[in-house]
Order: structure tokens, then sequence, then C-alpha cells
């Protein structure tokens, strides 16, 4: 049946569709050949904590009854951990669902929405979902944040100022300094929505606290995070935010569906919470092997972006694309970013050693095969 053209509204039939990577049950139906390396989504080659296992395997019996919809007690736990009130946490779906709330609680169409280029794609295409017009603001050569442009960006009125750090798909990370001169220099009206997604993976000496700084600026914000990443729940979904007010948490309550987790995620995340020794574990895991990798990279004259995550953005040389899809025919994924003028650039996940060492073996053959 023919879908009648009149049906889709012009922002979503112009959004390209998310550039999200293949899951593992696929891949080996769609290439035929063994998956040796999944390096396509950021996913911890640790998987969760077994405490978080254990949890979702108990919450699993009692599915015939809906969740609590507040959350409250994973809400609680965070806010115990974060010094704040429980009021002040929201959760959902994953902290990207989060973005898609935060827009449709606060963009009018024609708003205006400011972010860095690259960008993870929901920063932008969320915001164009609703209507808004989005200014991406090129990160500069040598990566650092673009601090002047974002300011020059916003001067001409920014409803929403949007941003992750450590970044994704690049992985740099902000310093205290430029953080400070942004938020310093951002319009009283605008909401700064800070997606610490990779916080985690922060070396110590890049670390400060942003939520002090917010805290003491007078603005509208809200921190992102996530238990996709380091905690190894990337199946189950689970993302929060904490917004400086609590009552950006209920409007934006109004704006997402009333039972944001289910039952069985937030027991994991709740069980991950608690087991730091995991935590801890994998972080080191990807603090290391990104320093290995990005070193063996750089010795074969590959060029890097410098990453505090638990994954690389590097230039391929030629089109991403290409040199994505010859490693997936060596049972090995990486994420080629489509985004202009990065069709050069591909991302690669830190997995185990052996997997990161398979990765980089199979693209030192594509690069000596041309």
């Amino acid at each position: 049946m023919t879908l009648h053209s009149s049906l889709i509204r012009p922002e979503i039939e112009g959004l390209p569709t998310y550039n999200a990577g293949l899951a593992a049950s696929r891949f080996q139906a769609v290439y035929g050949v063994p998956l040796r390396a999944k390096l396509d989504s950021n996913e911890n080659p640790l998987g969760p904590s077994p405490a978080a296992i254990a949890a979702a395997l108990a919450a699993a019996q009692g599915l015939g009854r809906y969740p609590d919809a507040s959350g409250a007690a994973l809400r609680t736990a965070l806010a115990d951990r974060l010094g704040t009130s429980p009021d002040r946490i929201i959760l959902g779906n994953g902290s990207e669902d989060l973005i898609g709330v935060i827009y449709r609680t606060v963009l009018r169409p024609g708003d205006h929405v400011v972010t860095v280029c690259p960008s993870f794609g929901l920063h932008e295409f969320a915001a164009q979902a609703c209507g808004a017009r989005v200014t991406k603001v090129p990160f500069p050569a040598d990566w650092r944040f673009p601090v002047e442009g974002l300011l020059a960006a916003m001067g001409t009125g920014a409803r929403v100022l949007i941003f992750s750090s450590p970044g994704n798909p690049a992985g740099p990370a902000i310093t205290a300094a430029d953080f400070a001169r942004l938020i310093a220099g951002t319009p009283p009206d605008t909401l700064v929505v800070f997606d610490e997604a990779y916080v985690e993976y922060l070396d110590p000496e890049a670390r400060f606290d942003a939520l002090e700084l917010l805290a003491a600026s007078g603005l509208a914000w809200i921190s992102l995070r996530t238990f996709s990443k380091a905690h190894g729940l990337a199946g189950a979904r689970v993302g929060y935010g904490l917004a400086h007010a609590a009552g950006l948490v209920a409007a934006m309550a109004k704006a997402r569906n009333p039972f944001a987790v289910n039952a069985v995620a937030e027991a994991a995340a709740l069980a991950a919470l608690g087991d730091d020794g995991h935590l801890a574990q994998g972080v080191a895991l990807a603090q290391a092997e990104r320093r290995r990798v990005s070193a063996a990279l750089a010795a074969t004259g590959v060029t890097c972006a410098p990453s505090q995550t638990n994954f690389l953005f590097f230039d391929c040389g030629g089109p991403a694309a290409e040199t994505a899809e010859r490693l997936r025919q060596r049972g090995i994924l990486i994420k080629a970013w489509m985004e202009p003028p990065f069709g050069t650039w591909a991302r690669v996940t830190m997995g185990t050693g052996d997997e990161n060492d398979l990765f980089l073996g199979a693209l030192r053959q594509i690069r000596d095969s041309r």
C-alpha cells in the first residue's frame, strides 16, 4: 500500500536514519562469516556486573506486574551518590531517550539549538524533529572544544546548548577552564544539556567538578549519564539526568513514557551501581587499551583524535564506509562516520586486547593492499 505523501511531517521525512551498530545476532546472517570483534557500539567488552545479571534474573520473576513508574529505588540511590535529592533526577530508556524528552519539553518550532561537530547524531536529529534549527560548531584541528565558536553561535539566541564531554564520536574532553568560560558566556535563558555518557572513562588529570560549576552558574541545566557504557548494561537501556531544579524533571516526566525504565533494567542498574569493583575493572581496561591502540595506530601513520573515552576516532585515509565494509568481511565491526565533513573518519570501540589486535592487524592488511 502506498503511503500518502502528506501523512508524514516534513521535519521527520527529511531526517536521516540513525546509524546504529549492527547487532551481533544479525551479523553472521548478513555476512556469512563468524563475528570476531564487535567494536562498533562502544559496549563494555566485560559486560555487566555479575550482580546486575543476578538482579535482572530475580526481577524477571515479577514480569507480570508493572514497574514502579517513579523509579524511586534507583533515583534514591543515584541521589545519594550525587549528593542531591531524588526529585532532581529523571530516568530514561538510555540517556538518548532523555535527549528527545528534553527537546519535547522545551523546544518550540523555530527554536535554535547549538552543538558541536562532529557530534552524537541525536543531539541534532531529535531537535530537528521538533522543528528546531541547529547550528553545529566545528572542532578545530587540535580538537580543543570550540568555545569561541559556541559562544558566537549562541550570541543570536539559543534555546538549548548541548554537547558531550568526553565527546562522541571524537573523544576529546573539555578542560575546566574552557567549561567555565563557556558556561559564563551562555545566555541566561539557554538550557545547558551536558551529555556525560562517557564520564567514567576520564583520566584523573582530565577530571573536574562540572556539576559544581553548573550549580554555581545560575543557568538552567541538566547533566545526562548512562548505564550503557562503563556499567556494561547497553542492552538494558537505562540512563538518567540530574537537573538544576525539580521543576524541570517534573515537566520532562509529562513528555515521556510514564514507564520509561522497565523493572528488570532498573534492578540491574541498581545492582551495577553498587559494584564499584566491576566498574573500575572495565574502565581500567578501556583506558589502557585506548593508549595502546592509539599508539599503534600513530606508529603506522594513522591520525587519531585525542580520546578520553572507550573508543578512538581515526582517519581511514579514504572513504570510511569502504574500510568498515572490508573489516566486516573479516568479521570485525567498527562504525564509519557519516557526518560531513568526516566521511573518511571511523570510530572503533576499545574491546579486549585480543579483539583490538584483530582490528589492528586487519586494518594494516587493508591499508597495505591499497
